[in-house]
């Protein structure tokens, strides 16, 4: 069997790259992923890969692989680029998402006692309470 070299295999693939997201797409559109991700089956497999991984430190090898700099590389020239972007196409559902629970917080902290010079009562009137609506609204405690 003739196989390519990995030059010829990546440019090959570079030429592709013009109608991948095309295609990706249209696969997209044909595609049920919410029955078949949301089975049984599917968070059996989930928890015995997630579980595979955590009993192999599959995270951790991988990680200790790279250095830093290594990162920080990846994430300037991978991430910054789209960064805002992505943030701008999503502030609409983010704004959705947000607002019920920002709402709360807000009757919360309005309805606290003024602010004290004794910070141990500030912490303990103000501070706390305002944390636990934040947890409260958001649906963590």
């Amino acid at each position: 069997m003739v196989m390519k070299t990995v030059e010829e295999a990546k440019a090959n693939f570079s030429a592709a790259v013009s109608y991948i997201p095309s295609r990706y797409s249209a696969g997209v559109q044909k595609a049920d992923w919410l029955t078949p991700a949301k089975s049984d089956a599917a968070e059996r497999n989930f928890a015995d890969g997630v579980g595979k991984a955590v009993a192999n430190k599959t995270r951790q090898r991988k990680i200790s692989a790279m250095s830093n700099d290594d990162w920080k590389n990846a994430a300037v020239t991978k991430g910054a680029p789209i960064i805002g972007t992505r943030i701008q196409q999503a502030l609409d559902k983010w704004a959705a998402n947000f607002a019920p629970v920002y709402s709360k917080v807000q009757s919360t902290v309005s309805a606290l006692p003024p602010s004290t010079t004794d910070y141990m009562q500030n912490i303990n009137a103000r501070l706390i309470p305002t944390v636990k609506a934040w947890k409260q609204a958001a649906g963590k405690s």
